[in-house]
């Protein structure tokens, strides 16, 4: 193994959870550092997450969409905290309960003063929805930066792979202060898992914590 993975394997793996919470208000301030990650539901956050963290149920996977209806905190080696956002977008549950997670992740990305990076997800094979256009606009209301994640890429052919991923910075284009880069990922095969570990790694070291 490089020494660099070796590295990156290190840092990584030393992680715990932190607290689920429903209100923003309610997470513990402290001054490190944060990301998050969001996207709809069964985008597959969870897989990447625990691909992330070398970890197999640091976050929990259910096959079951939109499982997830609470700010779940992490935090990675004492340098950074790892946010889980609630999935959007799932039909199967109420209006009122579909606008309450709504508001709340508004709310975080709004008002979490350390937040520093968001990572938006979009499953390959379905595409961008209006719902991950509305994510963009309300990061765009921010001084936030954003990166998105292309997900399940080993379910897509190369072409259809290249295709969405210059289609969706065409589009993130529309958002040049917020917009940073864009990730092509599969958590099974384990590609491009490295390079968001390089750059939430550096994320932690340019805060010099």
């Amino acid at each position: 193994m490089p020494r660099e993975n070796k590295a990156l394997k290190i840092f990584f793996s030393k992680n715990n959870f932190i607290g689920s919470y429903i209100d923003v208000k309610k997470i513990l301030e402290n001054q490190l550092p944060e990301f998050c990650f969001v996207g709809r539901s069964n985008v597959g956050k969870s897989s990447i997450i625990n691909a992330i963290t070398n970890s197999k149920k640091l976050a929990k996977i259910s096959k079951t969409p939109g499982r997830t209806q609470s700010i779940n905190l992490f935090n990675i080696n004492n340098k950074i905290n790892l946010c889980d956002l609630p999935g959007y977008g799932y039909a199967k549950v109420s209006k009122i309960k579909r606008d309450s997670l709504s508001s709340l992740i508004e709310d975080y990305i709004i008002n979490r003063n350390n937040l520093i990076k968001i990572f938006v997800l979009i499953d390959c094979k379905i595409g961008i929805k209006n719902t991950d256009i509305d994510m963009f606009d309300k990061i765009g209301e921010t001084n936030k930066k954003f990166s998105i994640i292309l997900t399940k890429i080993d379910k897509c052919s190369i072409n259809f792979v290249k295709n969405q991923s210059n289609s969706l910075v065409s589009l993130a284009k529309n958002y040049k202060k917020n917009f940073v880069e864009i990730f092509n990922v599969s958590s099974i095969k384990n590609l491009g898992i490295i390079d968001i570990q390089k750059k939430i790694f550096n994320l932690s070291k340019n805060n010099e914590i």
